[in-house]
C-alpha cells in the first residue's frame, strides 16, 4: 500500500497500526533465512544490562526481563554524521528515549500519541541470524512494551531507503518477533496528516 492509497484515519478512533505506512517482504528475503527446524535455538539475541551482556537462544528473548535492560547500542553524535539522533520525551513514559533519526523520532511521536505504550526501549538487543551468505547480525529500533502487556518490535526506515540486505535482516527480525508472540513492523511511511 502506498501512502496515496491509505484511507483517512480519525484521530479519535484510531490505532498504532493505523498510522504508518508498514514495509512489505518479499518473499525472496524470507527464503534467504536459514530457518530449519533449529534455527530458534541456533539465532542468538544479546541484551545489556547493567551488570554486562546477556545472551540467549531467539527462542528466549520474550523471557528477558526488558524493562531491565539498556540500549545494547550507544547513541552518538558528532560533528559531519548523516543522520540526526537525539532525545525524545514521551508523555506514557515520563522520560527520554534516545532516536537515531528523524525518522526513529517520528515513531516515538506515534506511540505516544497512540497511547497504549507503558516502556519503550530503543535498540533493544542484537539479534544474531543465519542467512545462506552467513551469519549476520542486526539491531532492531524499538521494542515498546503496551500496558496490556504485550510487545512490538520496530525496525524504522524509510520505503525509498530499503535494499535487499536491510529486507533480509528485517525477514530475521520478523521471524523472531513471530516466534516468540510479539508483533513486528517496519515503518517505512506514514499516513496522510498523521505528521501534521
Amino acid at each position: 500500500m502506498t501512502v496515496r492509497d491509505a484511507p483517512e484515519v480519525r484521530s479519535e478512533s484510531c490505532g498504532l497500526e493505523e498510522l504508518f505506512c508498514a514495509h512489505t517482504f518479499s518473499e525472496q528475503s524470507r527464503g534467504s533465512l536459514l530457518l530449519g527446524p533449529q534455527w530458534p535455538r541456533r539465532w542468538r539475541g544479546t541484551w545489556r544490562t547493567p551488570a554486562g551482556e546477556l545472551v540467549c537462544p531467539a527462542r528466549d528473548l520474550a523471557a528477558v526481563p526488558a524493562l531491565e535492560c539498556v540500549p545494547v547500542r550507544r547513541f552518538s553524535w558528532r560533528t559531519n554524521q548523516r543522520h540526526r539522533p537525539g532525545l525524545q520525551f514521551m508523555v506514557s513514559t515520563g522520560r527520554m528515549h534516545g532516536f537515531e533519526s528523524l525518522a526513529e523520532q517520528k515513531l516515538l511521536l506515534a506511540l505516544d500519541f497512540a497511547g497504549a505504550v507503558m516502556e519503550v526501549l530503543p535498540q533493544p538487543f542484537r539479534l544474531r541470524f543465519e542467512a545462506d551468505n552467513g551469519f549476520r547480525e542486526h539491531v532492531p529500533d524499538f521494542l515498546a512494551v503496551l500496558r496490556d502487556g504485550s510487545a512490538w518490535l520496530f525496525d524504522v526506515r524509510p520505503a525509498s531507503l530499503i535494499r535487499d540486505r536491510d529486507d533480509v535482516a528485517f525477514a530475521a527480525a520478523r521471524e523472531v518477533a513471530w516466534a516468540v508472540g510479539w508483533r513486528y513492523a517496519v515503518v517505512a511511511g506514514w499516513r496522510p496528516h498523521v505528521l501534521s
